[in-house]
C-alpha cells in the first residue's frame, strides 16, 4: 500500500524538465515529507531502494538527500539511515503575519479547517475591536494542521455587521486573508502581538492532539485594515513543540 501512495505521489509530482534530476528527486521526497507520507523521526528507504524508485544512481541521489538535510527536512546519521527531521517551524511575527506565508518559508502547507463559528455579544473583545460590549462579532475556531499534524488552534472574533458571512467565507477558502478579500480588505496588518506560555485545558490539548502536560504558546493579537480600524482579535493556541515564535523587523534583510 506504501509503495503504491509513493509511485502515485511521484506521478502527481511530475518534475519540470527545466529540473536537475537530483532536484527533481529532492521535490518529490520533500512532498513526500510534507505529505505526511513519511512522519517525523521516521527512517527513509535505503539508497537501493529509493534508487531503484527513481532510477538513478547513488551519487544523483546523494545530492537530493545532501540538499534535504541542508534544508533542514531530514538528517543523516552515518551507518543508520535518514531520518525526517522533527517539525519545527519558524513562525515570523511581523507587521503582516500571514500563516500561509510563514509555512511557505519553511517549505511547508498548511490545512486549516473550520472547527465551529458562532455570533455572540463582543464581550471581552470589544476593547480590542472597537465595540460596545453588547455589539456581535462573529467568532470562529479554526485549526492548521502540517503534515497531518495538529500546529495551531484558533479563536478569532471579526465585528458585525461588517464581516457578517466571515464563517462561509472562510469554509470556502480555508484563509482568513482570502476570506477578508471578500469583505472588501485588500490588506491588513498586526497592530500587536502579545506572547506567552501556559499549560492548556484538557479540550484545548484533546483538540491540539497533545498531553495535557505539554506546555502551548499562546499569542494574542489584533488586526487592523489600511484605515487602522480593528478587523480580527485573536488568540492562537501553538504546541510548544512544533512552532517556535521569532520576532524580525519586516525590513530585515539578513547579512
Amino acid at each position: 500500500m506504501l509503495k503504491d501512495s509513493l509511485m502515485e505521489a511521484d506521478a502527481a509530482a511530475a518534475p519540470s524538465s527545466s529540473l536537475r534530476r537530483w532536484e527533481a528527486i529532492a521535490a518529490a521526497l520533500r512532498d513526500d515529507i510534507t505529505a505526511g507520507r513519511f512522519q517525523p523521526g521516521q527512517c527513509l528507504p535505503n539508497e537501493t531502494a529509493l534508487a531503484a524508485r527513481f532510477g538513478v544512481n547513488r551519487h544523483t541521489l546523494r545530492q537530493a538527500v545532501r540538499s534535504l538535510a541542508d534544508s533542514g527536512f531530514v538528517r543523516v546519521v552515518q551507518g543508520r539511515g535518514t531520518f525526517v527531521r522533527e517539525l519545527v517551524l519558524d513562525y515570523a511575527l511581523q507587521r503582516r503575519t500571514r500563516l500561509t506565508q510563514n509555512l511557505a518559508d519553511c517549505g511547508e502547507q498548511a490545512s486549516r479547517e473550520l472547527r465551529s463559528a458562532q455570533q455572540q455579544p463582543a464581550g471581552g473583545w470589544a476593547a480590542a475591536l472597537r465595540l460596545t460590549a453588547r455589539q456581535k462579532v462573529e467568532v470562529l475556531q479554526t485549526r492548521a494542521t502540517v503534515r497531518g499534524r495538529v500546529i495551531g488552534l484558533s479563536t478569532c472574533a471579526f465585528p458585525l455587521p461588517r464581516f457578517a458571512g466571515m464563517a462561509a467565507a472562510f469554509a470556502e477558502t480555508g484563509s482568513v486573508t482570502e476570506s477578508l478579500r471578500r469583505f472588501g480588505v485588500s490588506d491588513y496588518t498586526r497592530a500587536r502581538s502579545i506572547v506567552s506560555c501556559r499549560m492548556p485545558s484538557a479540550v484545548e490539548a484533546d483538540a491540539l492532539a497533545r498531553p495535557a502536560t505539554a506546555p502551548v504558546l499562546v499569542v494574542d493579537y489584533l488586526n487592523v485594515d489600511a484605515e487602522g480600524r480593528p478587523v480580527e482579535a485573536g488568540m492562537t493556541l501553538f504546541a510548544s513543540d512544533a512552532v517556535q515564535l521569532s520576532v524580525v523587523p519586516d525590513d530585515f534583510a539578513g547579512e
